[in-house]
């Protein structure tokens, strides 16, 4: 079976741009490092309205029995 010209000439793979956020932790004494989630999930919703999916996110440099910071992955198609 052949496909019709139209078909042959779409290209099917999607493109994506990627971005890293790389967020600072506070540092407090009794619990090694502390995270504003409020922080970040206002940041997540701006970048969602630019049209970027949160892939991965993961924390970094640990110390202290805690992160010193948190990297978020995103991607959006071009």
């Amino acid at each position: 079976m052949t496909w019709p010209r139209f078909f042959r000439t779409i290209n099917l793979i999607t493109r994506w741009e990627y971005k890293v956020l790389k967020l600072e932790t506070e540092s407090s004494f009794f619990s090694g490092t502390e995270f504003d989630e409020s922080a970040l999930e206002a940041e997540l919703n701006h970048l969602g309205a630019e049209g970027w999916e949160l892939v991965s996110i993961f924390s970094v440099e640990k110390v202290k029995g805690g992160s010193k910071y948190v990297s978020a992955a995103l991607k959006r198609p071009i």
